[in-house]
């Protein structure tokens, strides 16, 4: 009898460094077509969704309606949906200090992808108005998205999946940039700006929000297994994530202790399994992959069971079939489900690993604004943009909650994930604090943090957008649209080019918008910045090329 081989993947403890580039996959593969044969070897693929800051004077939400997302291998081969299925809208302005899953697929092929197809349905423009507590009346406008919406994104690099690996991709959408004024303020174009970036030892990612159920617990490891967490396409996983509770993470409980810090221990306690937490904490580049296990013809469960496989047993020494559900409560790092098809159920190996910041348990608040008064060891006041109660006062007092001997109070770090001090908490910085309120008698309510994000590295950051007039080796002149640029009325800017600057280039056609690392800046090109105003001139670290060929 000729025999049948099906490979299956689990999970497996991986501690080297990933190799080169493997080739790359020719083959399309359906949205839900599961990949188990031997000579398809298959990985999984995420997408995190984040954004650089727009100007908060003018937009209080941009609304991006995300209606699929492709990836596609060279020469546009191989395309591989990643989410669909329903359009999923997001406000970029709530994400420049984290970032959020927006879909993760497994049995994408093996080989080297390079690029994404991003297909938008909407982009709304709530604009910012006198009354930022009132968003009933705030004005609206709806750019018209080129090609409906289709936004094919290049990687810096071209990235490879490899059998039973995690590749995690950024979206960084650039709002500021992608937002185009019209002249005389008629309206605004939409030029989009997006970087992709592959999460990897090199990078340094935003923090990352997850909201999920705590499915399994581990003491000695100080570690929890968070499932539900990431939005997962035709998988079997049920989205789980790996949370590390270190010696920087801390722990608010809002159902029992009035949002206040708690020991770590309390989270790890048994009565906690199965209640859903928020988690903020910095993801790790690696994410452990699979292994192939063969199962061999003779040795699958019958029909409507299932067998709990045991990693290290041959075929012929494994436990007999069973019920399903009653074997899936032994599902452990050796051992995974397999039924009569092959396909493993092993529901909880997790597709991301956090390092954990924050873990908030039961409603919290999340505020933006700006800091109001400097900050002393008690906390500060901010003005609040979004997010906020109704309150008399131009501010709110923000309280910062020390923690009891060897439990973590309030935690403060910069919009990259840097911890810093209760003095590093200056006017006028952006700040975004998750946070519980107290409820005080005749006064405004104080807003006790468990978390503060202050955006650093806004500081001295001004976007300009304009025409280049002239090129020279590390350096251009450009004809600004903004009648003010850095404080000073001018029609000629001088732009420096720091040493790492970073080209983007955007061509936007009828047909659709293609964002392309690199380019070369030539005289008369349409280009937008984020940079820093110097004496004598301005520096910049990344320059947009933006190439309308529209009609």
């Amino acid at each position: 009898m000729k025999k049948r081989m099906q490979r299956i993947f689990l999970l497996f403890v991986y501690l080297g460094i990933a190799g080169n580039l493997v080739s790359c996959s020719n083959d399309s593969v359906s949205d839900d077509t599961a990949i188990t044969t031997a000579t398809q070897r298959t990985g999984t693929v995420g997408i995190l969704l984040t954004d650089k800051p727009a100007d908060p004077s003018l937009f209080v939400s941009i609304n991006a309606s995300i209606e699929a997302v492709e990836l596609i291998g060279p020469g546009d081969d191989g395309r591989i949906i990643l989410y669909s299925g329903g359009t999923k809208t997001f406000d970029l302005l709530r994400l420049k200090n984290e970032s959020i899953p927006l879909a993760f697929k497994d049995n994408v092929p093996t080989g080297t992808y390079c690029k994404i197809r991003l297909r938008l349905s909407d982009l709304e423009l709530v604009l910012a108005d006198e009354t930022p507590n009132d968003l009933t009346d705030n004005e609206t406008y709806h750019p018209k998205l080129p090609g409906n919406g289709k936004l094919d994104l290049v990687a810096r690099d071209c990235f490879s999946v490899r059998p039973g690996e995690i590749v995690t991709l950024q979206l960084d959408i650039d709002a500021g940039n992608s937002i185009h004024i019209i002249k005389n303020k008629k309206g605004f174009n939409f030029r989009p700006v997006v970087f992709v970036d592959v999460l990897s030892q090199e990078f340094e990612s935003k923090l990352v929000r997850l909201e999920g159920e705590i499915t399994e617990i581990n003491k000695a490891q100080n570690s929890l297994l968070l499932c539900k967490a990431v939005p997962a396409q035709h998988m079997n996983s049920l989205g789980c994530v790996d949370i590390h509770l270190g010696d920087n993470a801390a722990f608010f409980d809002n159902v029992e202790y009035s949002g206040a810090p708690r020991p770590i221990a309390e989270l790890l306690a048994a009565d906690k399994l199965g209640e859903q937490v928020t988690v903020v904490g910095w993801p790790r580049y690696r994410v452990e992959p699979y292994i192939d296990v063969e199962v061999s013809e003779g040795h699958y469960p019958p029909l409507g069971e299932c067998k709990l496989w045991d990693i290290d047993l041959d075929s012929s020494e494994q436990h007999a079939s069973g019920d399903c559900e009653e074997l899936s409560m032994h599902v452990s790092d050796n051992k995974i489900l397999v039924n009569h098809d092959g396909v493993v159920k092993d529901h909880y190996h997790p597709l991301m690993v956090v390092d954990a910041l924050v873990v908030e348990w039961g409603e919290f608040l999340q505020i933006e604004g700006q800091v109001a008064t400097d900050a002393d060891s008690s906390g500060f006041s901010m003005t609040v943009s979004s997010g906020g109660p109704v309150i008399t006062n131009d501010t709110l007092g923000v309280v910062f909650q020390p923690g009891d001997k060897g439990v973590n109070g309030t935690r403060i770090v910069s919009s990259s994930g840097v911890l810093l001090q209760p003095t590093q908490v200056v006017r006028p910085l952006p700040v975004q604090v998750d946070g519980t309120l107290e409820l005080i008698s005749g006064s405004d309510p104080l807003l006790k943090a468990a978390l503060v994000i202050l955006d650093k590295d806004i500081v001295g950051i001004e976007q300009v957008t304009g025409t280049v007039l002239t090129v020279g080796t590390n350096s251009f002149t450009m004809d600004p649209e903004a009648d003010i640029v850095c404080g000073v009325a001018t029609s000629q800017l001088v732009v420096t080019l720091a040493q790492d600057v970073e080209i983007l280039t955007v061509t936007i056609a009828d047909s659709g918008s293609e964002i392309i690392p690199g380019g070369v800046i030539e005289v008369g090109d349409s280009i937008g910045m984020n940079g820093r105003c110097e004496a004598g001139g301005y520096l910049t670290d990344n320059v947009v090329i933006v190439d309308d060929q529209r009609k």
